[in-house]
């Protein structure tokens, strides 16, 4: 019976909290509007975006949550996954398993290392055929 009360109470606190972003989107979208140039593209996409996420209900699940997201962002022991030198960091960041999963399309590791080295190889033998004649001789 607490759990069902638990539920319904973070239920209604997302609502309330998916609400008032909704109320703060509404707001940017009239500023943007009543804005002498107008809301750019910029704007509109960026506001597209938030509605979609809305309407799929992402966002942060409760301010706490938010508050302590943040907090791990200002630690001095945090490394953003991104700048992970090794999988110890990369561990420590939470997010191993979604950057271990981001393949190319389901290519392997070698596939998309021989493609890269091909790719820098072409680049540098199309360098080499434009070269420019433009060389000057001193006299």
């Amino acid at each position: 019976m607490a759990d069902s009360n638990n539920k319904d109470d973070d239920n209604a606190k997302k609502k309330e909290l998916v609400n008032k972003m909704k109320a703060t989107k509404e707001q940017w979208d009239a500023e943007a509007q009543a804005s002498p140039d107008g809301p750019d593209e910029t704007d509109k996409l960026l506001s597209e975006a938030i509605s979609m996420a809305i309407d799929q209900g992402k966002g942060w699940s409760s301010p706490e949550e938010r508050e302590k997201y943040l907090e791990q962002l200002l630690d001095d022991e945090f490394i953003p996954p991104i700048f992970a030198e090794n999988n110890e960091e990369l561990e420590r960041s939470g997010l191993k398993d979604a950057f271990s999963s981001l393949h190319n399309d389901g290519e392997t590791l070698g596939k998309n290392m021989l493609d890269c080295k091909k790719k820098g190889n072409d680049s540098i033998a199309l360098g080499r055929k434009n070269v420019a004649k433009n060389i000057q001789v001193r006299k």
